[in-house]
């Protein structure tokens, strides 16, 4: 069985020391105020607050197909036979597409196999990690290609954030909805759905989003008995831990999968406080 190496994108926000052991390339999306224009991978979240306080305006771009190649290309030219290439969804980002076209710029692009996960930032990373397992296992191209493809179609991501006018910014709720909901204390629910976020619930209460939650798990579980669980705190702390609790608690024998780390271009998106899940059955 030939080398296996693993390609990913700065969203799915592993840790430095995961990246480096596993030998794991990385290509990096882009922040953007006005001309300017910074690698995720360069900057961390208190710079962009930072500057959003002071008026900056974010945006973020996909990494080029260029920076994708050169990764590529190294991985190949130190003995790596197979990369399996771990993608937030193509319907949220074009960064999917870069990929692809370095792929296609290769000599031999049959070395390359892209996983376009239908999620994002920590839904990708609980795939990713996944795949790291198998990997490393010595598992062959072929197991691999078909587990990380059936978990990614049972996986599902769920998360809510404090402040509505995040969402304003990314066009998935209207300036009035939100001025709304905030003085109600509204809480959305957004659900990846066909690989986009979607506002899909409203709730005044945590204990209703996570009953909200425990009603699509319950469903997703009707035809399978394992589990697997990514809980995600962006500066919600004592609310995922609640969530991590009651998972422990109705699923015994889970895994669960704690973080409380999201970076600069989810950040942006989804503002400084929320709670999030990802999780697949098998």
């Amino acid at each position: 069985m030939g080398k296996i190496g693993i390609v990913i994108d700065s969203t799915v926000y592993l840790s430095q020391e995961l990246i480096d052991d596993n030998n794991i390339g990385v290509a990096s999306l882009n922040v953007i105020n006005g001309v300017d224009s910074y690698k995720e991978l360069d900057i961390d979240n208190k710079f962009v607050w930072d500057m959003q306080d002071k008026g900056a305006h974010w945006k973020t771009s996909q990494p080029s197909p260029g920076e994708f190649l050169e990764i590529f290309e190294r991985m190949i030219s130190e003995g790596y036979d197979k990369i399996f290439c771990v993608l937030l969804s193509k319907n949220i980002s074009g960064t999917y597409q870069s990929a692809l076209l370095a792929k296609k710029m290769l000599g031999d692009s049959t070395k390359v196999h892209l996983f376009d996960t239908m999620l994002c930032a920590y839904g990708t990373a609980m795939i990713t990690l996944e795949l790291i397992e198998m990997v490393n296992e010595n598992k062959t191209e072929e197991v691999i290609v078909e587990r990380i493809t059936r978990i990614i179609g049972t996986s599902v991501q769920m998360f809510s954030v404090q402040n509505l006018f995040s969402l304003v910014k990314g066009g998935r709720l209207s300036v009035a909805r939100a001025t709304i909901g905030t003085v109600l204390r509204i809480k959305p629910i957004i659900k990846v759905i066909d690989g986009k976020l979607q506002l899909v619930k409203s709730e005044r209460t945590h204990k209703k989003i996570f009953r909200y939650f425990m009603e699509h798990i319950n469903k997703s579980l009707i035809d399978h008995k394992k589990i697997t669980f990514y809980v995600l705190s962006q500066h919600s702390l004592e609310t995922a831990k609640q969530v991590r609790e009651l998972f422990e608690e109705e699923y015994p024998g889970c895994k669960i999968i704690f973080s409380e780390y999201l970076g600069p271009v989810f950040s942006i998106h989804v503002g400084k406080k929320g709670y999030g899940i990802s999780y697949f059955v098998e």
